[in-house]
């Protein structure tokens, strides 16, 4: 989807894409600290989906009022991953 999106972008066109409302997705790894040994970490938190109570505040919200549903909402997060 993203590399779809990515080749249109020149074009009048939107991409509209649905998630699994269970889906559990991965947040961006924390920066390392100096002097940490090891490997990094390749996730930060876990974004479930179906646990608005446990979102992180979303980078972007945009919201709109339709003719049949009435308000639609939505948020978006920057380097979130399926986990």
């Amino acid at each position: 989807m993203t590399r779809l999106a990515w080749l249109l972008a020149d074009l009048p066109v939107e991409v509209l894409g649905r998630l699994r409302a269970d889906r559990v997705m991965q947040l961006r790894a924390p920066p390392r600290r100096p002097g940490t040994l090891g490997r990094p970490r390749k996730h930060g938190g876990e974004l479930a989906l179906a646990d608005p109570a446990a979102w992180s505040a979303p980078q972007v919200i945009t919201s709109t009022v339709t003719f049949r549903y009435g308000r639609a909402m939505a948020c978006a997060w920057d380097r979130v991953h399926p986990g």
